[in-house]
C-alpha cells in the first residue's frame, strides 16, 4: 500500500470519528499505525513528566496545530509521540479540533506524495515548508535528492531553491551548509542573480565574514538598494564604522539613492560605538531629507543619543515623534533605564496603558530591568503580577531569566528561585542568573551548590558562569573552594580567565589576609592587571595593617603627586592616612577636585557628507 493511499484512509478514519476521545490511548495508537506505519520521526520539545497533564496536553495540541500549517509529515508525527507519551505515562487528553489540524495535514502530505512528476515548484514549497518549521537539515536532505535526480531527471534546483535554503542557513545558524551552498550556485550560475547576491551578502555578514560579505558585493554585476543597505548593516554590524560611512557616502553618489533602512543602519552603529560626532551628522542629514520623524529613523536617533548619555536630546526627539506603535515607546524606555532614570522608564508604562498600545517582549524587558535597578522589591513584585495577568511571560526563558536577575538585585531570592523552578527551558542565562544571584546576596553555598547541580544536568558554564561562582567565593571567604573552580574553569571548560576571574581570585586571596599569596598571583597572570586589581591589594593592607607593603604598592603604582584618577587618590589617601601621612592625604583629596572633563569643540554635521 502506497504512503499516499495510508494518509487517504486515515484521513477518512478521522472523518468518521466524532468522538475520537472515546477510544483508548492504546487502540488509537494501533489504528494510527496500521494507516500509516512509516512515518519519519521528528523531534521537538522535551514535555516534563510533572508538569500538570491539562499544560502538557495544551503543548501537545499547540505544536501539533502549529506543524500542520507548514510541515505536515512532522505534524503526524508529533501526533504519533503524543499518543506513545500517553500510552507510557498518564492519559492526555485529546483536544478534539486537533482531529482537523490532522485531517488537513494528512491533505497537505498526501498533495506532496501523489504527485508523480513532481516540479521544482512543488519540492520548493517542501523545502520552505521544512525551513519555516524549523527544520533546514530536512530541507537541505530534499535539496539534495533533487541534485541526485530522485524527482526526475528534469528537476533541477532553480535559484529559489538556494534563496530559500541559505535564508535558512542565516536563521538557523548553517555557516558550513551557506558555504557549500555558495560554491553550488556559483557552479550553476546562480550567483550573478541579484537576489542570490543579496542573501549571501546577510549570509556572510551575519557570521562575521564581512571581507567574504565585501567580495560577494563586490563581485555583483547588478546592485539594487537592498544590496547597498545590507553591505552597509554588515559593516555596521561588525564593528567597521568608518567603511559603512563611506559605503553610505558611495550610494548617495548613485541614481539608486537612500532611504531609511540606510540611515538606520549607520545611526545604529554610531550608537553600537557611542560614536555622538557621526551620529549628530547624520541626524542633521536626515533633517535635511526630511526623514528625521520616520519612526524607524528616529528610534534609532533616540537609541544613539542614550548610548551616547545624551539623554536631553532623546527625550526632545521622542516627543516630537508620533507616538502609533510601541517601538519608540520601547526605545525612550530603555533610553531613560540605560542612563539610570528607571523611575521615568516606570511613568511611561503608566502612557504605554492609557493609550492602550500592545506591550511586547522589548516592552516587558525594559519594566523588569527599571525595576532591577530601582531595586525596588514592591515595583517588581506589582510589575511581575501585571504581566501574569496579561499572560506576557508564558514559557519565555529570556524574560524569565531577567525577572530571576531582577528578584535577585532586588534581594529576594525566594522569589528568584520560584521564577527559575518554573522556567521549562532553562538554558545557560537561567543557571548563571541563579548562582550570581545567590552569589551578590551573600548566599555563597547556595551559589556553589547551584553551580554543581547545573554541572549535573550537563548545561556547560560560561565566561559569566565563573564570574557569578567566583564571586561567591570570594564575598563567602571560600578560598579553598575558589582555587579549586579558577583551575576547572581552565583545565575542564577551556575558558582563559580574563581580568573579572583575575579579579574575584586575587581580592578573595586579599580580603582571606593572603597578601602575598595575591602578590605572587599577580605576577603570574598573563594580562596586565587594572586599577580595579592594585586598588583591592592596597585595599588590603590596610585592612590587614600591612602599611609598609600597601605604601610600596602606592608608589609603584603611580607617583603621589601625577594621579589622576579618583578612585587611585581615594585608596591612596585611605593608606596614607592609616600611615598617619596627613599632608599626602590632603595631596591626594586636593587632586580629586582638580579633575575636570574637557569640552569637544562643535563643527558642521553636515560638511563630511556633503564634501
Amino acid at each position: 500500500m502506497t504512503s499516499s493511499i495510508r494518509l487517504q484512509r486515515f484521513s477518512q478514519f478521522l472523518l468518521k470519528e466524532t468522538t475520537p476521545n472515546l477510544f483508548s490511548s492504546p487502540q488509537l495508537l494501533l489504528n494510527f499505525r496500521s494507516h500509516y506505519p512509516s512515518i519519519p520521526f521528528y523531534s521537538t520539545s522535551r514535555i516534563l513528566h510533572n508538569q500538570d497533564p491539562k499544560n502538557t496536553a495544551v503543548q501537545w495540541n499547540l505544536t501539533i496545530r502549529d506543524a500542520s500549517a507548514t510541515n505536515p509529515l512532522k505534524a503526524l508525527s508529533l501526533f504519533q509521540q503524543m499518543l506513545e507519551n500517553t500510552v507510557e505515562s498518564a492519559p492526555i487528553y485529546i483536544d478534539p479540533f486537533i482531529y482537523a489540524s490532522l485531517i488537513k495535514a494528512c491533505n497537505k502530505a498526501q498533495a506532496f506524495l501523489e504527485v508523480v512528476e513532481k516540479s521544482v515548484v512543488a519540492v520548493n514549497c517542501m523545502i520552505s515548508g521544512h525551513v519555516r518549521s524549523g527544520n533546514p537539515d530536512l530541507g537541505l536532505s530534499l535539496f539534495v535528492k533533487i541534485l541526485r535526480g530522485c524527482f526526475g531527471s528534469n528537476v533541477k534546483p532553480n535559484y529559489v531553491s538556494f534563496l530559500i535554503l541559505i535564508a535558512g542557513c542565516v536563521e538557523f545558524g548553517g555557516r558550513k551548509n551557506g558555504t557549500a551552498l555558495h560554491c553550488c550556485c556559483s557552479k550553476m550560475g546562480f550567483d550573478c542573480n541579484v537576489e542570490i547576491c543579496n542573501v549571501l551578502i546577510d549570509f556572510y555578514a551575519k557570521f562575521g565574514c564581512i571581507f567574504d560579505a565585501a567580495t560577494v558585493f563586490r563581485d555583483s554585476s547588478q546592485k539594487d538598494l537592498i544590496s547597498w543597505n545590507t553591505m552597509i548593516w554588515g559593516y555596521a554590524n561588525n564593528g567597521h564604522s568608518v567603511e559603512a560611512l563611506t559605503l553610505f557616502k558611495e550610494l548617495r553618489n548613485t541614481n539608486i539613492g537612500v532611504d531609511r533602512v540606510s540611515f538606520s543602519c549607520l545611526i545604529s552603529s554610531c550608537a553600537d560605538q557611542k560614536d555622538l560626532n557621526s551620529g549628530r551628522m547624520m541626524h542633521a542629514l536626515a533633517k535635511a531629507v526630511g526623514i528625521e520623524c520616520d519612526i524607524s529613523v528616529g528610534t534609532a536617533l533616540i537609541n544613539m543619543y542614550a548610548k551616547c548619555r545624551k539623554i536631553a536630546c532623546a527625550m526632545e526627539l521622542f516627543d516630537d515623534l508620533p507616538k502609533q506603535n510601541i517601538e519608540s515607546w520601547n526605545t525612550m524606555m530603555h533610553a531613560y533605564v540605560e542612563n539610570g532614570l528607571a523611575m521615568e522608564a516606570l511613568k511611561l508604562f503608566d502612557h504605554i496603558k492609557h493609550r492602550n498600545l500592545e506591550l511586547d517582549e522589548v516592552t516587558v524587558l525594559g519594566l523588569i530591568m527599571a525595576c532591577r535597578d530601582l531595586g525596588n522589591l514592591n515595583h517588581g513584585i506589582y510589575i511581575h503580577s501585571f504581566l501574569q495577568s496579561k499572560d506576557l511571560l508564558r514559557d519565555n526563558t529570556c524574560l524569565g531569566n531577567a525577572l530571576i536577575d531582577m528578584y535577585a538585585k532586588c534581594g529576594s531570592m525566594t522569589q528568584a528561585r520560584a521564577v527559575f523552578d518554573r522556567i521549562v527551558k532553562k538554558d545557560v542565562i537561567s543557571w548563571t542568573s541563579l548562582i550570581s544571584g545567590y552569589a551578590i546576596n551573600g548566599e555563597g553555598v547556595k551559589s556553589l551548590d547551584t553551580f554543581k547541580h547545573m554541572c549535573d544536568q550537563k548545561i556547560t558554564p560560561n565566561f559569566v558562569t565563573f564570574i557569578g561562582v567566583l564571586s561567591a567565593c570570594d564575598h563567602a571567604g571560600l578560598v579553598h573552594d575558589g582555587k579549586n573552580l579558577y583551575g576547572t574553569m581552565k583545565n575542564v571548560y577551556g575558558i582563559e580567565p580574563q581580568i573579572e576571574h583575575y579579579g574575584c581570585l586575587i581580592n578573595m586571596l586579599a580580603r582571606a589576609g593572603r597578601i602575598d599569596e595575591a602578590r605572587k598571583f599577580i605576577g603570574e597572570i598573563a594580562l596586565e592587571p587594572n586599577a580595579l586589581v592594585w586598588r583591592m591589594l592596597i585595599n588590603a593592607c590596610s585592612v590587614y595593617g600591612n602599611i609598609n607593603l600597601g605604601l610600596n604598592l602606592v608608589s609603584s603604582r603611580t607617583e603621589p603627586n601625577t594621579s589622576h584618577d579618583s578612585g587611585d587618590c581615594v585608596i591612596s589617601s585611605n593608606i596614607f592616612a592609616v600611615a598617619g601621612r596627613w599632608d599626602d592625604v590632603i595631596s591626594q583629596r586636593n587632586l580629586m577636585f582638580k579633575q575636570r572633563s574637557p569640552k569637544v569643540a562643535g563643527k558642521s554635521s553636515l560638511s563630511c557628507l556633503t564634501e
